[in-house]
Formats: C-alpha cells, sequence, structure tokens
C-alpha cells in the first residue's frame, strides 16, 4: 500500500525517505537555505574569533578583551630589553609553555585587537646587548599570555616604546605589572657594570628625546700601578672603598652613604687612572662615566645611578659644566648637577667622583659645600720617591743597567707620571732607532738625553698642558735643564 505524505512514502509499512520536486513548497526551500547560509556564516564568524587574537585573549583571561582592564607604561629603549628578559623568565614559570605572538606595527592593543590581528604573523626580533661581549634577540613588539603560579592570567604587549599589561581586574592588571617590574630590576643587564650614556638615535614623541646606555670597557687598574704618596691613597680608599665595605653600618648608625669626592692636581697625575681602580675596586657597584661629550646628561646618569644603585658617577674634567656662575653664560648643567646631588637624598648608596685641573674655577656652591663635595683630594707632583717608583713601573721590558738613574731623578723634579711614561716611551723608541733588538731592550743615558730634547724644545708650553710638569720659575728653565720656548 501507497501512502503519501509531505514528500515521504511508506512502502509495506516501511519508511522510505525520498525528496519529490513536485512535493516541495518552495517558500521553505527558500527559507531553510536562508537559515543554512545563516548558520555557516555564524560559524564562520565563531571560528575567526575562536582563532583570532582577540578569542584567545577572551578564553585565557575568562573575559571579552574590552571588558578587560589595561595598563601602560612607556618604555624607553635601554629598558626594553630588560622587560624582554622579566617575560621571558615569567613566561618559562607558567604551567604550559606559552607562545609569543605577532602584534605587528601596532602600538597599543586596543588599535591591533580592533583591526582584528590574525595571529600567525611571524615574529619580529631585534639584537639588543647585554654585556660588552653578548646581547639577545628581543621581540619587537609581541604579545605574552602568561599565567605564572599563584597569579590570575593576564597578557601583556611589549612593543617598540611601551608595555600594556591586561588583565579581568584592575587589582589583577597592578599585580601583573608589579611582578613584571620586579623580574626585570632582578635580570638588569645595566647593574653592575660600567656604563655611558648617549643620545639616542631617534626621537621618541611621548617621551621626548630618548638616550641610550652603551657598555664602556674600562681596563683593569690594580692597586700596584697606582704611584702616589701613601697618605693620599689612603685617604682616597677610605673616602671610596672604606665607604662602600661600611656602608650597612653607617646607615644603621644614621649616617649618609651618598658622598661626592674631588679630585683635582695638575694634569697627568693619575686621577683618571686612581678613578679606574676604583671602578674596578667595587665590582657590584655600577659604574656611570660623564666625560667629554656625554657630560651633558647629567640628569639621565642620575636618574639611571637611582635606579642602578650602589652605583659610583665618575664626572670627569668637572669644570666643563660647573664654572663659578660668575663667570659663566649658562648653568644649565651646574643646576642639574647640584639639583640631582641633592636630590638624591641622604639615604641613595651613590658616590660621586669628580676630577678637576682647575680647582679655582669651580662653582663654590659645588665645591666647597659638604652634601655635594664632601671631602677634596689634592693629587701631588711626585716626590722623589715617587718618581723611583715610577721609573721602576715604567721600565719594565727595558734594560736600564746602562742608565745613570739619580741625575735622571733630579732632572724630572717636577715631571708628571704621564710626562715620566712618555719620556720612557720615547727612550725606548730612540734605541730601537739607532739598532737595538734584544729584548729587554738596552736604553742609554743618550737615549734619555735625546727623548729629554725633543719632549722639551719641541713640545715647549704645549707639552707641558698635555703631559704636565712644573717650570722652575726662579731660573726660567724648565725642570729638565732645558729653556722653556
Amino acid at each position: 500500500m501507497l501512502n503519501t505524505h509531505r514528500g515521504f512514502r511508506h512502502v509495506w509499512g516501511s519508511p522510505l525517505y525520498y525528496f519529490p520536486l513536485w512535493a516541495v513548497d518552495l517558500s521553505d526551500f527558500a527559507a531553510a537555505l536562508v537559515l543554512f547560509a545563516l548558520l555557516i556564516i555564524l560559524l564562520a564568524i565563531l571560528a575567526v574569533y575562536h582563532l583570532s587574537l582577540g578569542g584567545m585573549i577572551h578564553r585565557h583571561l575568562g573575559t571579552s578583551w574590552k571588558k578587560a582592564t589595561i595598563l601602560t607604561r612607556k618604555v624607553p629603549n635601554w629598558e626594553q630589553v630588560n622587560l624582554f628578559l622579566a617575560l621571558e623568565a615569567l613566561r618559562q614559570a607558567s604551567p604550559r609553555a606559552q607562545r609569543i605572538y605577532s602584534f605587528g606595527y601596532y602600538e597599543d592593543l586596543a588599535s591591533g585587537l580592533n583591526a582584528r590581528l590574525p595571529r600567525n604573523l611571524p615574529v619580529q626580533y631585534a639584537v639588543k646587548p647585554t654585556s660588552r661581549t653578548s646581547d639577545v634577540r628581543v621581540v619587537v613588539s609581541g604579545l605574552y599570555f602568561l599565567r605564572p603560579p599563584g597569579m590570575a592570567p593576564f597578557v601583556v604587549l611589549l612593543s617598540r616604546s611601551a608595555m600594556e599589561v591586561m588583565a579581568a581586574t584592575p587589582d589583577e592588571a597592578r599585580t601583573a605589572l608589579d611582578r613584571i617590574l620586579a623580574e626585570a630590576a632582578k635580570r638588569n643587564v645595566y647593574r653592575g657594570q660600567v656604563l655611558v650614556v648617549e643620545q639616542a638615535p631617534y626621537v621618541n614623541e611621548d617621551i621626548g628625546y630618548d638616550f641610550q646606555i652603551q657598555f664602556h670597557d674600562m681596563p683593569v687598574v690594580s692597586r700596584e700601578e697606582i704611584i702616589l704618596p701613601d697618605e693620599v691613597l689612603k685617604v682616597v680608599e677610605r673616602n671610596v672603598i672604606g665607604l662602600l665595605a661600611h656602608a650597612e653600618l653607617l646607615r644603621k648608625a644614621g649616617r649618609s652613604t651618598r658622598h661626592g669626592v674631588l679630585f683635582h692636581g695638575p694634569p697627568g697625575v693619575g686621577k683618571t687612572l686612581v678613578t679606574k681602580y676604583l671602578a674596578r675596586a667595587c665590582p657590584n657597584y655600577t659604574v656611570i662615566l660623564l666625560t667629554g661629550r656625554q657630560i651633558r646628561f647629567v640628569r639621565e646618569s642620575c636618574t639611571l645611578a637611582r635606579l642602578l644603585q650602589p652605583a659610583l658617577i665618575v664626572i670627569e674634567d668637572v669644570d666643563l659644566i660647573a664654572v663659578d656662575r660668575s663667570q659663566s653664560f649658562d648653568t644649565t648643567l651646574l643646576h642639574d648637577l647640584m639639583d640631582e646631588m641633592d636630590g638624591l637624598g641622604t639615604k641613595a648608596d651613590v658616590i660621586f667622583i669628580l676630577t678637576t685641573n682647575r680647582p679655582r674655577i669651580l662653582e663654590t656652591a659645588l665645591a666647597s659645600r659638604p652634601g655635594r663635595v664632601d671631602q677634596a683630594v689634592y693629587f701631588p707632583l711626585p716626590d722623589r720617591d715617587c718618581r723611583r717608583r715610577l721609573f721602576t713601573h715604567f721600565g719594565k721590558g727595558l734594560d736600564l743597567s746602562a742608565v745613570d738613574l739619580e741625575p735622571l731623578l733630579d732632572r724630572t723634579e717636577g715631571a708628571s707620571p704621564a710626562f715620566i711614561g712618555e719620556l720612557f716611551r720615547k727612550a725606548a723608541l730612540m734605541a730601537a732607532e739607532r739598532g737595538e733588538t734584544t729584548l729587554p731592550l738596552k736604553v742609554t743615558n743618550e737615549d734619555f738625553t735625546a727623548a729629554i730634547r725633543e719632549l722639551i724644545e719641541f713640545g715647549g708650553v704645549l707639552t707641558q698642558q698635555l703631559l704636565g710638569y712644573r717650570s722652575d720659575p726662579d731660573a726660567g728653565r724648565g725642570p729638565l735643564g732645558f729653556g722653556q720656548r
């Protein structure tokens, strides 16, 4: 028996389904197609959202990114490497290793997520130094999905100029940001290094003219290489190394560890050499050098010292920026220096070492005020005993058996260590030019006489300024027996 009802036939009591075109209601068919198309579109939208960064954030945080809290922190170019290391450490600490996703050229989360970035873009990296001899690949603009143990899930965008932290609630976002900054401080690549501050090659519109940090190669200088009167070197060591060694006890006793020391004396007497010795004698201290063109970054260097303390700030030739205010047309850097020295406060673990050849022209409010410069140390020209030690030091690699050193000690009275060092180098050159080839190189009295004549007669006043020695005002002759020119 054959029964027909809305397109279905039942043969011998069993249903047989088929689709006869003449039994179809075309309006119902069109509606079904529309519903089917809408279903396909909806599934596609859900699939796209599920695979997008926005969908991933939703699943990670448990809420839509549009309802989440975002905290933004501006990032100078020099700080990016520390934040990257912190985020990598947190990524490794997460229960399941999280991937880093590229965020393209977008600088903020809202812009990139509104643009519905896909998650399969390649991650871009830049190479950043972590010391004089090492570097690391740093994410240029990347999105981190993190959930370290004991913390709520959060998302971090590290870009070229900012870091944004997203979490479900304001408290969770604040906690995440604090954790990142703590991890960055723990892994700071600049701590304990010798650094110089320089102008960054580009302008950051939000931060202004940004500065960059360069690692500096400072040679190791041992105490044995420092040839000064013992009492002078003891004062230097007490005011720097001694202060560092007893810093904790002094703090408990309510004494300040912020300290300023001024090294002054003629050119070439060892002020720079002593700063190198002190820098290496304080291995746990970050050393920030200000010399030459870097000397204008006073505020930036003090900011860096505050972040990286304990720190030494070495300003060579401080007279370039600290001339007496009555004699200077521009006192901006002088005021910067004095403000920063005052602003660090008594509890800051920062020592300033300033050097100058011209102490008399310094601003009195800087050089004669405890709390800024607490101790001035005069570096004298070497006495006879120091000159003898300098002869031994500079005579390494030379055979001086044919040289009468006593008259040479007399003739070098008033000469600086730099001048004596150049004298020995030039005497060795004279020996090489006359044909000496054996080692140690044999030097004679005649070699020293020729070296003295060339340094003085052809160097004149310029040699005095560059290498430093004292003339004899009574005889009108130089200390080495030749007339001044």
